[in-house]
């Protein structure tokens, strides 16, 4: 049906318009979500619809999808508005059909959407946080958002707090750690329930585990029962020595952290950076998130923000943090004369001049989805394109965006190949040679980062999992997708491993971990990658000093 309406309201014929439709689309995943709980909504099998939300960042921008699709119905309207008026013109009368239901069931659907995310009596959105700086920082900007969105929020978990009467010095510093930010959490969102649940000493999956965390979650049972000792198998061997020093060795030009959300991706990033700084005084390093939930100044405890600053306490590492809304903006008025011209090519005198104006302004000012990631990744093309800086960290996003993101110069050149054809095409009413310089010139540039991302002479892809099911999952579908992207990666990083102790609690959280372990050692498919574990830390982790430490660990 959109295909038929980009018919009716564009210049394009509908093989130009199919081969569009032909290609990937980034953020049509989103849009697919939006659609999903249309249909739920609609089919009402559910007396209750409980979503499972990707991180914060990509979260925010699902809530906020419903107004942008709104748009863009708007604008599929207005296409049609010619294909009306010419049908009235000359058959005297205009009959409606599926593109017309299309459109009207689409903005009714959405309208509901969108009251729904906003109906207090209906709806509840529950923040789940960790009592660490880092995870307090984003929950304060989440919250802010929702608040923006109208989103209503009531309560608020803190997960994985440490155990109030544990005699461990391990568990013990642990729950001193958490001391502070919890007081933070309880004085700055007073106005919400708050509720703390603990750290079980064992992985939460399987219906039995699920419904004793339910039991805590819901107050039917206080705490869980765990042995005062653990008995299981000797330690299989030591800790060995962290394999990434070589890493270190290499004058790397890119290095990318990557994996499950709430691994440790940006404060090993951070870690990284810093040292590789210290180490290369004479060079300039940046590190960057894509993440449009930016955790980088939180982990250096310095401003950062969408300007490339040098970040405090440091000589020659600078900070970024894309910001792909501000990008698309500017990106529009830098374009704007230009598109304009490009379309008014193709205008001639006579009753659809109006039509097509309207149409072309609108098209301007809406942003698909997936249009942030494209900037974000043509951020990265500059800063290489211009040699400005001597290493690059990418502090990325959590695996599936990653994934999409790594992606975009494959999918971009394809867009742009398209384009051009039709270009070509319409040749004698488009001048083409401008158009055609830049396009061959962007083309070319997405060829020379694509080959960048996979010459494993000058970039290394760290992926970063805990001895967790769920993450060992998301951390081989990672590894997967990387070999096929022909994107270098030869370490992999176990993050988040209790140490030794007599504890009880602490021993029976170790023993799952270790069953982890043995897999992802002694599996064929992990045989390829250098494998570093590192041990879970008592304290937080958050600014220079600190990540100095981690730093030392995981080179030294």
């Amino acid at each position: 049906t959109i295909k038929k309406i980009a018919d009716r309201g564009t210049y394009f014929d509908k093989q130009d318009i199919e081969n569009f439709f032909s290609l990937t689309l980034p953020g049509l995943d989103e849009m697919m979500t939006i659609i999903k709980l249309i249909d739920i909504q609609k089919e009402d099998k559910y007396d209750l619809v409980i979503l499972d939300t990707a991180p914060t960042g990509h979260t925010l921008r699902l809530l906020s999808l419903p107004k942008d699709l709104e748009r863009m119905v708007n604008l599929m309207n207005m296409m049609m508005l010619k294909h009306r008026y010419i049908f009235r013109t000359f058959m005297g009368k205009y009959k409606r059909d599926e593109c017309d239901d299309f459109l009207m069931m689409m903005g009714r659907d959405l309208k509901k959407v969108k009251m729904l995310f906003k109906n207090e009596r209906t709806t509840e959105f529950v923040p789940v946080s960790i009592p660490e700086p880092m995870y307090f920082d984003e929950t304060d900007r989440l919250l802010k958002q929702l608040k923006k969105l109208q989103v209503p929020v009531r309560n608020l978990i803190v997960n994985r707090t440490a155990s109030e009467d544990s005699k461990c010095s391990f568990c013990s510093s642990r729950k001193e750690s958490q001391k502070g930010v919890l007081k933070q959490f309880d004085e700055e969102f007073a106005s919400y329930n708050l509720y703390r649940i603990p750290l079980f000493p064992y992985e939460v999956s399987g219906l039995d585990k699920l419904e004793k965390y339910a039991q805590v979650l819901f107050g039917e049972a206080l705490h869980y029962q765990i042995p005062q000792r653990v008995s299981f198998s000797p330690e299989p061997e030591p800790v060995p020595l962290s394999q990434m020093k070589e890493l270190l060795e290499r004058n790397l030009k890119f290095m990318i952290f990557g994996g499950k959300g709430g691994v440790g991706k940006t404060i090993l990033a951070a870690a990284t950076a810093l040292r590789i700084a210290r180490m290369q005084p004479d060079k300039k390093i940046l590190v960057f998130s894509t993440d449009p939930a930016h955790s980088l100044a939180d982990a250096f405890e310095s401003p950062i923000g969408d300007e490339v600053r040098l970040i405090r306490g440091t000589e020659n590492l600078y900070g970024y943090e894309v910001n792909a809304v501000k990008k698309i903006e500017k990106w529009k008025e830098n374009h704007k004369q230009r598109i304009k011209e490009t379309f008014d090519a193709f205008l001639g005198g006579g009753v659809d001049l109006k039509f097509d104006r309207e149409v072309m302004e609108e098209m301007l000012s809406v942003a698909p989805p997936g249009l942030d990631e494209i900037m974000a990744f043509g951020e990265i093309t500059d800063f290489v394109e211009g040699n400005k800086f001597d290493t690059y960290i990418l502090d990325s996003a959590a695996t599936g965006h990653l994934i999409r993101f790594l992606e975009m110069p494959h999918l971009m050149r394809e867009w742009l190949n398209t384009l051009f054809k039709i270009l070509l095409k319409y040749r004698s009413v488009v001048r083409l040679s401008e158009i055609a310089e830049d396009m061959i010139g962007e083309s070319k540039r997405l060829r020379r980062v694509q080959k960048m991302l996979t010459d494993s002479q000058n970039t290394e892809f760290i992926a970063i999992s805990i001895l967790e099911g769920m993450s060992q999952l998301e951390a081989e579908r990672l590894l997967m997708s990387l070999d096929r992207l022909n994107i270098p990666c030869h370490n992999l990083v176990v993050n988040m491993m209790v140490p030794p102790t007599d504890c009880g609690f602490c021993s029976l959280k170790r023993r799952g971990q270790q069953q982890y372990l043995v897999k992802f050692k002694k599996e064929e498919k992990y045989s390829k990658y250098q494998i570093t574990e590192l041990s879970l830390l008592p304290q937080k982790v958050k600014g220079v000093e600190d990540l100095t430490k981690i730093a030392t660990i995981l080179y030294d």
